[in-house]
């Protein structure tokens, strides 16, 4: 391949970064914005996990068939459809009259990035020479993180200031100018050997998949015995199980199930499922304790995770040094535990506590991901022969998107179940008529007196602070059992990451390239 070849690299570098940093910053930012879609639409606190479960799931689950689909029918249309469809998606979500409209455009948005992301790696690596590859990805990487990092920030402002939808339109010029330079400046490449893509294991593999987080997430609402989440349950079971019958049967499977036979791959991928579980469970709950119980504004609040996606960025060279130096096992287990932590250390979070000591456990939680990613990507790739590096790159980032799914739904269900368990707790306190309530409630009911209430108006005030102080005490409460089941579901996650086996320090270093810009750090919620 001549030097011609390579003439636009850094305008195709900067191309194809365009249409990753607008997906990381729309799936950011959307998290700050949560509370006012729940006024908007009427959503609980059961059900507003599918506004980033929308997006998440057909996103994460059709990662394997969207790099295929560039192989197959080209790479720079794959990457120009995928803009194509998250742009018109994201200004459709910003047009949502109801509930059901809002989870139908977030679809098809996961859908647009999920063509946006594999061929925008692959078209950077077609655009470098193999001696400047690495970097190359390493840039397109941070570029891509960069507007994960953004979009709280950007996105708070929007909604402090304006209006939430705006965030949705926002990115309308930049869309515009990365179809205007794709179309220009990108080259068409595509494998005209690839093989023929397993369209029946997608479906199965989706429909598994979102059967599985529906009765995850809405089993304690309807009940867990309750026909409809049977049902849920057993297609799960069946479509799964006939997933798992297609891959093993067909000469070229959408996930190749002989690579679980190797325990390095597989305990990889397991302990990238609870870390993405863990991270993106997290970073579904810390918005809204931020803004509900600390009543932060949605631009402080979208400043206050700043530290975590700072740290992240900051430190992930760290963790790749530290897997070069001394194998994954040790860095990606000590990432783990120093995640778990973080996440241990928000369950005595209150309406009282520092941001100091928010912060310092976001910058914590943002290392313990740093040492454990590259890591995992190492262990993940090492081990594998040259030929199996897609097909087991995606298998990793379907295990990380569904164990971000599956954070996010069952935390969201977690908090509202435990906050009307403690509400329920603290109600039957207030009634049950014990002296500091009665106190409390007469002291209360006198001070409404002297402004000027009848009796029975007093009384009736001052039960509704009460039940007010009980309502924030529960929620609080609620926070901290989450939070401390989510670092209970990390630190289960140092078991299988004590079964890694060291990679050889001469492997490739374009085999762990690869890995490591699969999936840039971003939380695409």
């Amino acid at each position: 391949m001549d030097n011609s070849t390579y003439a636009n690299k850094y305008m195709v570098l900067f191309t194809v970064t365009l249409g990753t940093m607008l997906s990381g910053y729309v799936s950011s930012s959307i998290n700050i914005a949560l509370p006012n879609i729940i006024q908007t639409f009427g959503f609980t606190m059961d059900s507003v996990v599918w506004v980033s479960l929308a997006y998440m799931l057909p996103y994460g689950a059709t990662l394997p068939i969207m790099g295929k689909l560039g192989d197959q029918f080209g790479r720079k249309k794959m990457f120009l459809i995928g803009l194509s469809i998250f742009t018109v998606a994201t200004l459709l979500v910003g047009l949502a009259w109801n509930s059901t409209i809002l989870i139908l455009f977030r679809i098809l948005q996961g859908l647009g990035a999920g063509l946006l992301f594999p061929n925008s790696m692959a078209l950077v690596a077609d655009a470098f020479p193999p001696n400047e590859r690495g970097q190359a990805l390493g840039m397109w990487g941070a570029f891509a993180a960069a507007g994960s990092t953004l979009g709280p920030t950007i996105g708070g402002y929007i909604v402090e200031y304006m209006e939430w939808r705006l965030i949705f339109y926002s990115i309308l010029p930049i869309s515009l100018l990365g179809l205007l330079l794709g179309s220009r400046i990108l080259k068409e490449s595509k494998n005209d050997t690839a093989a023929k893509i397993d369209y029946v294991g997608g479906f199965l593999l989706v429909f598994s998949l979102s059967c599985m987080l529906l009765a995850l997430n809405q089993g304690s609402k309807e009940g867990w015995t309750s026909a409809y989440i049977v049902g849920l349950g057993v297609s799960t079971i069946v479509s799964m199980g006939a997933f798992l019958y297609v891959e093993s049967h067909i000469a070229n499977p959408l996930v190749d199930l002989r690579l679980f036979t190797n325990i390095t791959f597989t305990m990889s991928n397991i302990v990238g499922f609870l870390s993405f579980l863990a991270m993106f469970g997290g970073l579904f709950l810390l918005p809204f304790y931020l803004r509900n119980i600390q009543g932060y504004s949605a631009i402080k609040a979208g400043m206050a995770l700043l530290p975590l996606m700072g740290s992240m960025v900051v430190l992930a060279p760290l963790g790749g040094r530290l897997a070069d130096n001394f194998g994954s096992k040790i860095p990606a287990s000590i990432g783990m535990a120093v995640m778990a932590m973080a996440l241990f250390s928000f369950r005595i979070l209150d309406d009282k506590t520092s941001y100091s000591y928010i912060a310092f456990g976001l910058v914590v939680m943002g290392a313990g991901l740093a040492f454990t990613m590259s890591p995992l990507s190492n262990g993940v790739m090492g081990t594998l022969p040259k030929d199996k590096i897609g097909v087991g790159s995606g298998v990793f980032n379907l295990f990380k998107n569904v164990g971000g799914s599956v954070g996010v739904a069952i935390m969201g269900t977690l908090l509202n179940n435990r906050q009307i368990f403690h509400t329920a707790i603290g109600t039957n306190y207030i009634h049950g008529a014990s002296e500091p309530v009665t106190q409390l409630v007469t002291i209360l009911q006198g001070g409404f007196a002297q402004q000027g209430f009848a009796a029975a108006e007093a009384k009736v005030a001052a039960l509704t602070v009460v039940q007010g102080l009980v309502t924030k005490q529960a929620a609080i409460a609620a926070f901290g059992d989450v939070f401390l089941i989510t670092a209970v579901l990390c630190a289960i996650g140092i078991i299988p990451a004590l079964f890694i086996q060291d990679v050889k320090k001469n492997k490739p270093a374009e085999v762990t390239l690869i890995a490591d810009q699969t999936h840039p750090a971003s939380a695409p919620t």
